[in-house]
């Protein structure tokens, strides 16, 4: 069915007019109607949204909510009005999601709000608008919020998460655990509104304004406060882990706490452990690794680090010394195959190599291993 074959006259008139974006056409024909504006929305029609969506002029945004009389801006509309030639848009934005929007109608079963629309459009002067009338940003269509919908839609931008802050957007009322599938860009930029806001800003100004002065340990304890008053879900801590963006980890880690610095410790060895699905310590090895050759602030020294890998080391070694004396060819090339991420670390030299080979009289199977792994 198409779009037109669904609409009343007056509605098939009204949407020309919004595409040609003519705001004192727009006041004659409702000037013409024998009845309110309003009468022309239904569930699947409503002028307000699609204005939105064509992109029209903020007067024309206006003139509609004023002359519609809506009474809540927080609805959804099944929209369905927007599959228009738009070869004209002049700006590229708007034709490129012109273009996709027959995916983005799978991707939330096409319903919209208000202020979804402006979002999706970066129409910052209606959001701002639509905020002000009483627009919900913690708005619910279909169970997920405006902002996890722009992220589905690949419309999220810094730029609009920013506009949202600055009105008021918090981790208050939008839990964290929520931004888990996220970029960590914008985890990182909600973290640091929510727990260095307006209210700690005024404070320090407040400092500098009367020149008072105040202790580091207080200070430090004012800063603490500030970080505790968010709780980061251990899962964001694990993805991150996992992924061996040690970086990231490091930057949440400042939020955890620093009277619970032994809990974290444990926490972090705990599921390296986890993560060593091949048994063969390369999670331990990597973290390691990036204690010893990165500035950091993990709860780890560059001591202990090392002390560990070197462990790691000196175990790998005897296990080779072990499978070897044993000739056990198979368990050994399986084992070689398995840590050939840090076979270069065991042995300086050839000769290390061909001083095992002599001392144990290993067999031919066991040369052309050794030779594979290591003397080639």
């Amino acid at each position: 069915m198409k779009t037109n074959d669904i609409l009343s006259e007056k509605q098939k008139l009204i949407l020309e007019l919004l595409k040609r974006n003519n705001i004192d056409k727009l006041k004659d024909f409702i000037n013409s109607l024998e009845t309110p504006l309003y009468f022309l929305n239904s569930t699947n029609f409503d002028l307000l949204t699609l204005a939105l969506s064509l992109n029209c002029t903020f007067y024309i945004i206006k003139l509609i909510y004023n002359r519609c009389n809506y009474k809540t801006l927080n609805y959804v509309v099944k929209d369905i009005y927007h599959l228009y030639d738009m070869s004209n848009h002049k700006d590229e934005t708007i034709v490129n999601y012109q273009n996709s929007l027959e995916v983005l109608m799978d991707s939330n079963n096409n319903v919209k709000s208000p202020l979804l629309v402006s979002l999706e459009f970066s129409d910052f002067q209606s959001v701002e608008f639509l905020i002000n009338k009483g627009a919900d940003m913690y708005f619910k269509i279909n169970g997920k919020y405006i902002l996890e919908i722009l992220r589905e839609e690949n419309l999220l931008t810094m730029r609009k998460l920013n506009f949202l802050l600055k009105n008021g957007f918090s981790l208050k009322k939008f839990k964290i655990e929520r931004l888990s599938n996220f970029e960590f860009k914008y985890i990182k930029k909600c973290l640091e509104n929510f727990v260095f806001d307006i209210n700690f800003i005024k404070y320090l100004l407040n400092l500098y304004k009367n020149k008072a002065g105040i202790s580091k340990r207080k200070f430090n304890h004012r800063v603490n406060n500030e970080i505790n008053k968010i709780e980061i879900p251990m899962e964001l801590y694990l993805k991150y882990l996992d992924r061996k963006d040690y970086k990231k980890v490091e930057y949440l880690y400042k939020y955890y706490g620093t009277e619970k610095t032994r809990s974290f410790k444990d926490f972090i060895l705990f599921y390296l452990n986890y993560f060593d699905r091949n048994f063969n310590k390369k999670s331990f090895y990597d973290f390691f690794n990036f204690i010893i050759n990165n500035e950091n602030t993990f709860p780890f020294s560059k001591e202990y680090a090392i002390n560990e890998n070197e462990t790691i080391i000196i175990n790998k070694k005897l296990k080779i010394v072990e499978l070897i004396k044993n000739n056990n060819n198979l368990k050994l090339e399986t084992f070689l195959k398995n840590n050939n991420y840090i076979l270069h670390c065991l042995y300086s030299s050839k000769s290390e190599i061909l001083n095992l080979i002599n001392e144990y009289n290993v067999s031919s199977d066991i040369v052309d291993i050794l030779r594979k792994y290591f003397l080639i």
